[in-house]
């Protein structure tokens, strides 16, 4: 994986979110405390290199569709830490947003960033309104009561034993994120249906992998190197890749998964616009936080 890649995009999402966010009261110095906090930013870079496949859409828009789906992102762990939920005291490095202000805080962090991340898309100058509509329709399935959150109830569910498809857990709480970062750049563009087809079943199976090596990370490495609890799992009796199948066997699954996406991108595309998005299908399941 190209550090510097990552290191680039990070670097324009977290400029754009400082301007967009300014420090003013308490509510907004939390929203900045979470959403400028050191992270991967791989969403972001997702959209960024999948964006290379689209000559027509300009840095300017990619740049706030990445800041756009960090904050929501960002929003997602917020609340995932909270005490109702997992109950994590760690994120990013750093204490979790409700340890550092308070829940209830938290809980409007949360549903200020949501708020912001459709305010990005619907007021950017460089998409048109076809391609507005279309990716805060894409944004809202993706996190929705069909997504995101419909996964993050069966996490919950899993807890008490009363839910166990941990496939469509991972593929709805976290997967469905991280497809729709490869669509953005492509949505509400006729000249990209091509793309489209092929970049969902891309997406979809390189989010899979992706939260399977997390399971794996969180149950083989320390706090400290990931940035977050390591024990969140075990404390909160989670349904995981690695408790369901092993650590070996979920190993091998989210790697198969990653080299098929690469050899679908290898058969799809020119090599020169895909080279971002294969070191990042590579760097999402080496990685070791």
């Amino acid at each position: 994986m190209s550090v510097s890649f990552l290191s680039e995009c990070k670097e324009k999402v977290l400029n754009r979110i400082d301007l967009l966010i300014p420090d003013k009261n308490k509510i907004t110095a939390s929203m900045r405390f979470s959403a400028l906090a050191d992270s991967k930013c791989i969403r972001a870079g997702l959209i960024f290199a999948s964006g290379n496949l689209n000559k027509q859409i300009s840095h300017s828009a990619l740049t706030d569709m990445a800041a756009s789906i960090e904050l929501m992102h960002t929003y997602s762990l917020i609340h995932d830490d909270l005490p109702a939920m997992d109950n994590d005291d760690i994120r990013r490095g750093q204490a979790s947003n409700h340890i550092k202000f308070n829940e209830a805080t938290a809980i409007l962090t949360g549903d200020a960033l949501q708020a912001l991340a459709y305010e990005i898309i619907a007021s950017s100058s460089d998409l048109t309104d076809t391609q507005k509509i279309e990716s805060i329709k894409a944004l809202t399935s993706a996190c929705g009561h069909k997504g995101m959150i419909l996964g993050q109830q069966y996490d919950l569910d899993a807890e008490n034993n009363e839910y166990n498809d941990i496939q469509k857990i991972h593929e709805l709480k976290t997967g469905k994120l991280i497809q729709v970062a490869i669509l953005l750049p492509h949505l509400g563009d006729d000249k990209q249906k091509n793309e489209l087809t092929t970049l969902h079943d891309i997406g979809k199976d390189l989010g899979l992998a992706f939260q399977i090596m997390d399971d794996v990370l969180e149950a083989s490495s320390d706090s400290t190197t990931l940035g977050k609890s390591n024990r969140s799992d075990i404390k909160n009796q989670k349904l995981t890749y690695v408790t369901v199948f092993g650590e070996e066997a979920s190993v091998e699954r989210a790697h198969t998964l990653a080299n098929n996406c690469i050899s679908k991108l290898n058969d799809s595309f020119v090599s020169e616009e895909i080279k971002d998005l294969l070191s990042l299908a590579k760097f999402m399941v080496e990685r070791k936080k």
